[in-house]
C-alpha cells in the first residue's frame, strides 16, 4: 500500500503543477486553478484532481511499475468506470509490463480506436526504470477530448485528501462500529441511514456518562453538539475505509470491530488498528511524508510553531494537497490563532506516531519527529 500510495501522489502533485502552470495538453480543458483530493464512496480512485474554476473533476487509477499485462487492463477498465461518476477519468501505467510487454502502447491503442477516442478517459505513461516519487515525471500519451455530455449524477468528493479527525476515543470508535453493525441487520430497516441510526445510540451513551474520552473520563457534550459532533465521527470511520457513505462496515470496518470485540476498545491491537487505518485509508502516511519534505527544505530554519503551521500549510497548498481558503489566508496576514492540524496532532501523539515533547508534539528547531519505527512496524504488519 505505502509504495502505491507514494507514487500516485507523486504522480498527483506533478499534475496539479502542470495545470497551474498551464501547460499543454491541460490548458485545453482545465485553468491553472487546481487541487487534489479524493472520493471514498465506490467506485473509489486513486486520486481526484479538481479544477475549482471550470467546476471540473478528474479521476485517476494509478498502477506500479512490475505488474502483469492483465493488471493494467484491469485499470483501463477502472479508468473507463470512473467516467460515469466523474467529468474526466485517468489511468497512469508504466511504459512495460513485468515481462518487458509494451503495455503502454497497446492500451493507447485501444484508446486511439474510434469507439474510444471520444471517451472522456486519458493515458498517462511513465518510464518505470526511472520513475520515483521525487521524478515522478510521465507523459500524456493519451488525452481526453472534451466531454459531449455530463455525468448523470457526480461522485461524492472530500475536502482533504486526508481524513480528518476530532477527538473520538478508541471507545467511541469501537461502540460506532458496533451500533453501525447492528443497524446493518435487515430486522433494523429504517428510512433513516445506518450511521444516523448507530450515532443515535452512541450519542445516548455520551448523554448518559457511559462514554470516555482520550483521558479516560467521562465524555461531557451538550446536547446542542450533536450535529456537529456526529458529522465528525461518521466521517472519520468513512474516511479511513471503515463503514460506507451510509454507515455499513466495510470488509476493514467488520476487521476492525472484530479485534475490537476480541481484545477490547483500549487494547494495544484495537489501537493498531485505528493506526494502520489512519496511515493507509486515511492518507496520513502521505501526509507524513510531505511533512517531512517541508521540513528538509526549510533547512533547519524553525519558527515558532504558529508561523510553522501557517508555512507548512501553505507548502501543503502549492504542492496541490490542500484546497486554497482565501478566509484562512486572511487570517493568517491578521496574525490570528489557527488551527491547523490541531486534533491531527493529539491523534497521532495518542497513536505513538510522532514523538512527544512534554505535552506537545512540535520540536523547536526540529518539527515533527515522526515515529518511523513505529509506523514501518505497523505498515508491515498491515501487508
Amino acid at each position: 500500500m505505502s509504495t502505491h500510495d507514494v507514487l500516485a501522489y507523486a504522480v498527483a502533485t506533478e499534475a496539479v503543477a502542470r495545470l497551474r502552470a498551464g501547460s499543454a495538453p491541460w490548458n485545453t480543458l482545465f485553468s491553472s486553478n487546481a487541487y487534489i483530493t479524493a472520493s471514498r464512496t465506490w467506485p473509489v480512485p486513486d486520486f481526484v484532481l479538481v479544477d475549482s474554476t471550470n467546476s471540473l473533476n478528474v479521476a485517476a487509477e494509478f498502477k506500479p511499475p512490475k505488474q502483469t499485462k492483465r493488471e493494467y487492463l484491469t485499470g483501463l477498465g477502472q479508468a473507463i468506470a470512473y467516467s460515469r461518476d466523474f467529468h474526466y477519468s485517468l489511468l497512469v501505467i508504466p511504459e512495460i509490463a513485468d515481462d518487458g510487454y509494451r503495455i503502454a502502447d497497446h492500451v493507447v491503442d485501444v484508446m486511439r480506436q474510434a469507439a474510444f477516442n471520444t471517451a472522456p478517459v486519458g493515458v498517462l505513461t511513465y518510464d518505470p526504470a526511472l520513475f520515483t516519487p521525487l521524478a515522478p515525471r510521465f507523459h500524456e500519451a493519451h488525452f481526453f477530448a472534451t466531454r459531449a455530455t455530463q455525468p448523470i449524477q457526480l461522485a461524492s468528493l472530500d475536502n482533504s485528501f486526508y481524513a480528518k479527525w476530532r477527538e473520538m476515543s478508541p471507545q467511541e470508535v469501537f461502540l460506532l462500529l458496533t451500533y453501525c453493525y447492528g443497524e446493518m441487520r435487515p430486522a433494523a430497516a429504517s428510512t433513516r441511514t445506518i450511521r444516523d441510526r448507530a450515532f443515535d445510540k452512541l450519542w445516548d451513551d455520551i448523554q448518559a456518562g457511559r462514554v470516555d474520552n482520550w483521558a479516560r473520563t467521562p465524555r461531557n457534550a451538550a446536547p446542542s453538539t450533536k450535529e456537529g459532533v456526529k458529522k465528525n465521527y461518521r466521517n472519520f470511520l468513512f474516511h479511513i475505509g471503515w463503514t460506507e457513505a451510509d454507515g455499513a462496515l466495510t470488509k476493514e470496518g467488520l476487521d476492525a470491530h472484530h479485534v475490537g470485540t476480541l481484545y477490547g476498545a483500549w487494547s494495544r491491537l484495537f489501537l493498531d488498528a485505528i493506526a494502520i487505518a489512519t496511515l493507509t485509508g486515511g492518507k496520513h502516511l502521505i501526509l507524513f511524508n510531505s511533512i517531512s519534505e517541508y521540513q528538509d527544505s526549510i533547512r533547519g530554519v524553525f519558527p515558532t510553531q504558529g508561523v510553522w503551521l501557517d508555512n507548512l500549510e501553505l507548502f501543503l497548498e502549492a504542492k496541490g494537497l490542500l484546497k486554497r481558503n482565501v478566509a484562512r489566508a486572511a487570517a493568517a496576514t491578521r496574525g490570528e490563532e489557527r488551527g491547523f492540524l490541531k486534533a491531527e496532532k493529539q491523534l497521532w501523539k495518542q497513536l505513538e506516531l510522532v514523538q512527544p515533547q512534554g505535552r506537545y508534539v512540535f520540536h523547536p528547531n526540529r518539527g515533527f519527529i515522526f515515529n518511523w519505527a513505529r509506523i514501518t512496524d505497523l505498515l508491515q504488519t498491515a501487508l
